[in-house]
């Protein structure tokens, strides 16, 4: 029964249920069918008295308190019913997923925990090499004709943002390994270059930074002696893998010519230093800069917030912020943006306290991925390794 718990994690962290649904091999909505499952087979697996001990979390408490928030917001926003009530609803499943993911993690062995992370990696991140390489079976015109591809996470930026978030989870595992390393490294690479996504392979650079300096232990080792040493192997590093890119990119070049013109030639080119164009992510008519100056100038005129739902709602904003800090601060005011960056201040101490680097790693990329999204918490990849990396600091604190 655990591994059915299991690889329904790995379904949810892999965005493999809503491809099964797309392409009609699961005939009902994931959270008409599976997700209901998975919350029934854990009650029934797991005491609940042992899974109160995941209410100490301080990630539980944040999520909790955006579930209050944005209930009490509601009364103040000017955004359709439909809309507060879709935002409410996913913050309650998104504290529930968390939570049932943060038990299992917490008590369950390093072998079905690795079986999860490692497996939800192999299914997002071959999903994208297949997709890339043959093609998955076709049920939306636009993704088939799209040039970038997303495997299981549709968006390329998602499925981007999936992978380095798995593969960090998968190196706190194996990191002892060098072999096992050096393969979840080249992986994540590979699959993440693939997508073309700009803040993906900003991420990866962030994690192989991270890791090198501190020579990949999960105890912090940076130290002034050292650093030297790291940098010297950081360089080399990323020289051979640079250099590993280029015949790679040349490779694809000429087997897929539409990489080799428009955006996607751009954003590859870009990659490699050859590119003197920049491209906005956000789109030609309301790029990022444009969304950041609008919702600041929001921001200053009304700093306690404009409710639930407001910067969704398409009747006031054509997009949304693209930017969780900015769509705390609107949507929700000052004081809970600060309870936020008190949160992940909160969240550095409890990595150097345990002590536990790639904690801190992950919450530098919770930093990075609020800059370039703003919905972070309703990726299901990105809660379950959220609840992952806190079992890696609560199973200390709460059962040993």
């Amino acid at each position: 029964m655990k591994y059915i718990l299991g690889t329904l994690l790995i379904l949810f962290a892999s965005y493999a249920d809503i491809f099964l649904h797309r392409i009609h091999i699961i005939p009902v909505p994931p959270a008409s069918f599976l997700i209901p499952l998975f919350f029934g087979l854990f009650i029934m697996n797991y005491s609940i008295k042992d899974f109160s001990n995941t209410f100490k979390s301080h990630s539980f408490k944040f999520l909790l308190f955006i579930i209050i928030i944005s209930i009490v917001y509601s009364a103040l926003t000017r955004a359709e019913m439909f809309i507060i009530t879709q935002e409410i609803v996913l913050n309650i499943i998104t504290l529930i997923l968390y939570s049932f993911a943060l038990h299992f993690f917490t008590v369950e062995s390093k072998e079905k925990v690795l079986f999860v992370v490692g497996g939800a990696l192999l299914v997002l991140g071959g999903s994208l090499l297949y997709d890339f390489f043959i093609g998955l079976p076709e049920y939306s015109k636009k993704l088939s004709e799209a040039v970038r591809k997303g495997g299981f996470g549709e968006n390329p930026n998602q499925a981007a943002s999936g992978i380095k978030f798995l593969a960090l989870c998968v190196l706190v595992l194996v990191n002892k390994n060098k072999t096992w390393r050096y393969l979840v490294i080249v992986f994540m690479l590979v699959a993440v270059f693939l997508t073309l996504s700009r803040s993906g392979m900003a991420s990866v650079i962030l994690i192989l930074i991270f890791g090198t300096m501190n020579e990949w232990s999960s105890e912090f080792k940076i130290k002034p002696r050292t650093v030297f040493v790291s940098g010297l192997k950081l360089v080399l590093m990323m020289s051979i893998l640079f250099m590993a890119l280029v015949s790679f990119s040349e490779v694809i070049k000429e087997n897929f010519p539409e990489f080799s013109r428009g955006a996607a030639g751009e954003r590859m080119d870009m990659f490699l230093g050859k590119s003197k164009v920049t491209i906005d992510e956000g789109g030609r008519a309301g790029g990022r800069s444009l969304l950041l100056v609008k919702y600041w100038n929001e921001f200053q005129d009304n700093p306690l917030g404009y409710g639930t739902g407001y910067t969704a709602d398409q009747r006031f904003n054509h997009l949304n912020t693209h930017n969780y800090f900015l769509s705390l601060a609107v949507n929700f005011g000052i004081l809970t943006l600060i309870v936020f960056l008190i949160y992940l201040v909160y969240g550095i101490k409890l990595a150097f306290e345990t002590p536990q680097a790639y904690y801190a790693i992950f919450v530098a990329l919770i930093v990075f991925e609020g800059f370039i999204a703003h919905n972070i918490w309703y990726t299901r990849t990105l809660i379950i390794c959220l609840a992952f990396f806190d079992s890696t600091i609560y199973r200390k604190k709460i059962y040993d």
